[in-house]
């Protein structure tokens, strides 16, 4: 089937489908560059436009037993009763994070065909595709710069983690703690002073409560949070604080108290909390900088 802008995307798996299975039944071999070629020529498109239908021939024929990668030759043929099975992408998954990313040695990233062939034939390029693709991408690993892969950062994989409702209370935690205190050691960089930290909310012998950011030179605490809907769950919790430390001081130490938060919040969130006349700044990262509004 053709459309004004050329042959369907189905129609393209469709023909490189039928030619790899007339060459591995006529020649008992193929390659992914001679199928794409064949499929540029026979169908009159342009070279880029047979990447896709050629690998998700691929994808899906070693799927079903149909094909199997050539370690040795890195041609397609016909799968062998020594090949490898179907593999949970778990365990794929796994394999793959095992290999180590970065590494000195691929320059900290791989393509998917690098990291198959870097697992010595122990499972199938078609498990390797999806456990890339369904089980670590936008997780442990991204993909960048058309077909390579690389390790996502400590934090981008912490806030990853923080939004999966299976990730363990032990391990939420530890990744808001991770989140928050990159946050603060953000912000005060761009104070030019140093405020005090981690500071211990005291009465009556002291508390177990701790404040993220006490600045005297603002009579401000600060409390910041790993999310951006972690603003209402902050304000109790920072007008309890300036109530202890007054309360502790007999005097007024804490004028204001603000959250701080990895990103803009909503308008709405916004004008909620300043309908509610609580002496509430809201700080949040933007890009490089911070934008600390005060909230009347």
């Amino acid at each position: 089937m053709t459309s004004q802008l050329g042959p369907t995307l189905e129609h393209r798996v469709s023909r490189a489908t039928r030619y790899i299975e007339q060459q591995l039944d006529t020649a008992g071999t193929t390659t992914w560059d001679d199928t794409r070629e064949h499929l540029a020529k026979t169908l009159g498109i342009a070279p880029a436009l047979t990447i896709d239908p050629v690998l998700r021939a691929v994808i899906d024929l070693e799927s079903t037993g149909a094909l199997a990668h050539d370690l040795e030759t890195e041609e397609y043929r016909r799968a062998r009763p020594t090949d490898p099975r179907e593999a949970p992408l778990a365990e794929v998954a796994d394999a793959v994070l095992a290999l180590g990313w970065p590494t000195k040695a691929d320059g900290g990233h791989r393509t998917i065909y690098q990291t198959f062939v870097a697992l010595d034939g122990r499972y199938r390029h078609a498990d390797v595709y999806r456990a890339m693709h369904e089980r670590l991408k936008g997780r442990e690993l991204e993909l960048y710069a058309m077909k390579c892969w690389r390790a996502r950062g400590e934090l981008a994989l912490a806030a990853t983690r923080l939004a999966d409702p299976d990730t363990t209370v032990a391990q939420a935690l530890a990744d808001e703690r991770r989140l928050e205190a990159h946050l603060v050691a953000s912000y005060i960089a761009t104070l030019g002073y140093r405020p005090r930290l981690e500071y211990r909310i005291g009465r009556d012998g002291g508390t177990d409560l701790v404040a993220d950011i006490y600045d005297e030179h603002r009579r401000l605490i600060v409390e910041a949070k790993a999310t951006v809907d972690g603003l209402f769950p902050a304000i109790g919790q920072v007008h309890r604080y300036r109530y202890l430390v007054n309360l502790a001081a007999d005097r007024t130490l804490v004028d204001r108290v603000a959250v701080l938060l990895p990103g803009e919040p909503s308008q709405d969130d916004l004008s909620c909390a300043a309908s509610m006349y609580l002496d509430l700044d809201v700080i949040w990262q933007d890009g490089e900088d911070f934008e600390h509004r005060v909230l009347r």
